[in-house]
This record gives structure tokens, C-alpha cells and sequence, in this order.
């Protein structure tokens, strides 16, 4: 027997339960089962102010066995069942409560794993929505010089002074991304306060006259480890080479820190911007899905 509940905050004792859940189930699928998103908002840091449904085992022993997480603003769930407490209903109970109450537009499924397809299957959901995530290996990259930045634009980055510019660039540039799209300045700065943040690896393209933001490639580099973290360009200067400008010499940044890999995540339907990462070099190595009562993107 376990008890559902629902809540719009967590005491600190249920954070650090819903924190060793998710840590037990990364160990056992080899993937997070919530994304940066979703921790930042158990952390409460951020702008979104999510719904926690936690399913928590009559022996007190054994403490919670499942979590969810739905944000209001898109509707998507993001749902983690205990390693040891699978296959026995668990995530039906906990999904099926959710949907008689909030009820929720689309289920994450990080690396679309065999029970994560069983309960979509179960709920009667579909796939309507896929993220690649893709790899360039530094050691086979035969990128030794970034291509140079478009007539009229200049290389530069980030400083405080431009949150503003840079939100309304992000805001413009995923515009019909439900997540990034709706980043606010205080999500940008609860990313910031990440110890892997660097205000010299954000990297901006100005409007060469006006000194304007009009692009950004935000880097992330934690010891070999590199990541695209969002390159966005403003819509209204689309089309002259930005976005390549800027991812390789975001590349190059990487190199120089000591990244010897680097990932990225992009939309799988916006095969464009898929296209630019194949030329750059990158591959797929897994996909993350969306489960919904539509049709894929």
C-alpha cells in the first residue's frame, strides 16, 4: 500500500527523498530521469512554479517509491518510479491520478525506455514529440578554425548588462519551444548560478552599428565534458550564417577548455538546425520522446 498526495511546495526532508529517487533511478537506466528543468524547480530556483505528486510507501522504511512533476505552463509531466518498486502498477496509479486532476498535455520519456513505452501504452499515448541528443567527438573533429562572423555582425560575450536582450533574443529565437521559449530573466540567472558558468564561454553576436544582441551560443564545459547548451539566433537576422559562426566557434572555445567530447539537444523535427550539427560533425546517440494524445511534430 502506498498514499498518493499532491503539492505545490516540498518541505526540505521530501526534496531530499524526491533527489535520492531520481539519483537510484539514473544509477539503474543510465539516464536522468528528470531534466534540468524539472531539478531546478524541486530546488525551487527559477520561475516555474510546478506540481509535485509524490507516492510514498505505507512502511516507513521504504519510504517514496515514485514522483511527478507537471508543469503548468506546457503541461508536460516528467515521472520516476524506485528501481526496486517497478513493474507493479506503481507509475499507473501515480499517472492516472494526475490525469483525473491536472490533467497533463505530454509525458516526458527520457531515452524512451521499455516501461516508459509500456505505460504510454497502457495510457493509450503516442509519440508527439522527439529531442535528439547528439555527440561530436573532439578527436575525429577536423575543425581547426571557426567559420568567420557575417558582414555587419561581431563576436563577443556576454555581460550583465545584456540579460534583458538576451531573454527577448531566447524568447524570439524558440518562439514555438514550449520550455526554452518561456524562459524568464530569473531562470536565466538560477542557470548562471550553475558552478559550471562562465560569463566569458556565453558567447553574443552584435549588430555590428548598434551594438544590439541578435545571437548567443551559451557553452558548457565540466572537465572533458562539453555541451551546446542553446545556441539561439533573433528571427529577424536569420538566413546570413550566424548560427554556424557561433557554434563553431563555440566548438573552438570548448576545445581550448579541455572538452574532449560535446553534446547537444535539439528538436528532431527541426531537421534545418539537425542538418547544421550532421555538417558540424555531430551524430545521434539516443533520442528523448513526448507522449501525447496527438500526432508527432
Amino acid at each position: 500500500m502506498s498514499l498518493i498526495s499532491r503539492h505545490h511546495d516540498l518541505r526540505d526532508a521530501d526534496k531530499a527523498a524526491v533527489t535520492a529517487l531520481a539519483t537510484r533511478a539514473q544509477q539503474a537506466d543510465r539516464t536522468p530521469p528528470l531534466n534540468e528543468a524539472a531539478q531546478l524547480a524541486l530546488a525551487g530556483r527559477g520561475s516555474a512554479h510546478v506540481v509535485h505528486w509524490l507516492d510514498t510507501s505505507s512502511d516507513p522504511a521504504i519510504g517514496l517509491i515514485g514522483y511527478a512533476q507537471l508543469d503548468p505552463r506546457d503541461g508536460s509531466v516528467q515521472l520516476v518510479v524506485d528501481p526496486d518498486h517497478r513493474r507493479q502498477g506503481i507509475g499507473r496509479a501515480l499517472a492516472e491520478q494526475i490525469i483525473a486532476t491536472d490533467h497533463p498535455t505530454s509525458w516526458w520519456a527520457f531515452g524512451n525506455l521499455p516501461g516508459a513505452q509500456a505505460l504510454a501504452s497502457a495510457l493509450g499515448l503516442t509519440v508527439i514529440r522527439g529531442l535528439l541528443i547528439m555527440r561530436l567527438d573532439l578527436a575525429t573533429s577536423p575543425l581547426t578554425e571557426a567559420t568567420a562572423m557575417p558582414e555587419g555582425f561581431v563576436l563577443d560575450h556576454y555581460v550583465p548588462a545584456d540579460l534583458d536582450q538576451l531573454v527577448a533574443v531566447n524568447a524570439a529565437a524558440f518562439a514555438h519551444h514550449p520550455e526554452q521559449g518561456a524562459l524568464t530573466a530569473a531562470d536565466f540567472l538560477a542557470r548562471m548560478d550553475e558552478p559550471w558558468h562562465r560569463d566569458e564561454d556565453l558567447l553574443v553576436a552584435r549588430d555590428a552599428r548598434s551594438g544590439q544582441l541578435v545571437g548567443y551560443h551559451w557553452t558548457k564545459v565540466e572537465g572533458p565534458d562539453g555541451e551546446v547548451y542553446v545556441i539561439g539566433v533573433h528571427p529577424d537576422v536569420g538566413g546570413h550564417g550566424l548560427g554556424r559562426a557561433l557554434l563553431e566557434t563555440g566548438i573552438i572555445l570548448m576545445r581550448n577548455r579541455g572538452a574532449s567530447t560535446i553534446d547537444l539537444y535539439v528538436e528532431a523535427a527541426n531537421q534545418r538546425v539537425v542538418e547544421m550539427y550532421r555538417a558540424a560533425g555531430f551524430e545521434v546517440t539516443h533520442t528523448d520522446v513526448s507522449y501525447g494524445y496527438g500526432k508527432e511534430d
